[in-house]
């Protein structure tokens, strides 16, 4: 029989800083292997549309409120659609930037990391898959430890470093090198620097 899981959320401003906070209780193992189906999902699986629950399913849960300061977790962070926020965000679990918002700073996530369409960010650094909707824009570097999906339009000003397999879709712009296990760019996309396959 599953046990219900109690979460509550610990919200804490420090010298300019929310730090986010979580306690759990009574995980099921139940909850668990569905955590772990989650992690194998990659992006590149979606044949042109990412799963919209994919990384973070309860999006409200953990949606970013304050638009200054650094958000710091060891939880997932979800920037809401339009939004602005004026600093970096730090997470153990998955980032999700919506529509149409903007991270002034860069973006460490211990998990997954998804910009949709129109979404902006400085840096983005994941140990797991990086995906970039249509249009998303990351001004410096992408590092991930595991796979990265750059859709039609999306643009990343500096290089992109991945343990596991990129693909630029359609007029998809890289300024910097691109290093991954395999990577397949589209006959519009665009490299400005060099491709390396480490596979």
């Amino acid at each position: 029989m599953p046990r219900e899981t109690t979460r509550r959320r610990i919200l804490q401003v420090t010298g300019g800083t929310l730090v986010v906070g979580a306690t759990a209780s009574a995980v099921s193992a139940e909850d668990d292997d569905e955590d772990e189906a989650d992690d194998d999902y990659s992006p590149l699986e979606a044949d042109g549309e990412i799963d919209e629950s994919w990384p973070i399913e309860d999006r409200d849960a953990v949606t970013v409120e304050e638009e200054i300061g650094d958000v710091e977790t060891g939880d997932d962070v979800v920037v809401p659609e339009e939004f602005l926020l004026s600093g970096s965000v730090i997470a153990g679990g998955s980032v999700v930037l919506e529509h149409d918002a903007e991270v002034d700073g860069a973006v460490d996530a211990g998990e997954h990391v998804r910009l949709e369409d129109d979404a902006e960010a400085e840096d983005v650094a994941a140990g797991g898959h990086v995906a970039l909707g249509p249009d998303a824009e990351v001004d410096g570097d992408i590092e991930a430890g595991g796979d990265v999906l750059l859709q039609e339009d999306a643009e990343v000003g500096g290089n992109v470093d991945a343990d596991g397999d990129i693909v630029l879709e359609d007029d998809a712009e890289v300024d910097g090198d691109v290093t991954g296990q395999s990577v397949d760019v589209a006959d519009s996309a665009e490299v400005d620097g060099d491709v390396d396959e480490t596979g």
